[in-house]
């Protein structure tokens, strides 16, 4: 009679065939990385939302004080007098 090696065992694996509870853990592992991948998606979607209400609430902060920096302006260059810019030409002397 004629006994197997080791070896021989080990060779069946080159059939490639796997039994169903190790197909079954490879499925339910990539179950697991697809979920985790998509709660990680989400996570930076929420995150990503959070900084454009952010960057909107902050631009209407700024266009609000620039509306009223605008008003401050325009307020002090009323009650300013207009100087003439001509005057300085009047009051000069030619010399020779």
């Amino acid at each position: 009679m004629i006994t197997k090696g080791v070896s021989d065992i080990r060779g069946i694996r080159s059939i490639n065939t796997r039994p169903g509870p190790i197909t079954e853990s490879s499925g339910h592992l990539k179950l697991y990385q697809l979920a985790a991948e998509r709660d990680n998606l989400m996570k930076k979607l929420e995150w990503v939302k959070r900084q454009a209400d952010q960057t909107k609430r902050r631009l209407s902060e700024i266009a609000h004080g620039m509306h009223m920096m605008k008003r401050v302006v325009e307020e002090r260059t009323k009650n300013q007098p207009v100087p003439n810019p001509n005057s300085k030409f009047r009051n000069m002397s030619i010399k020779y």
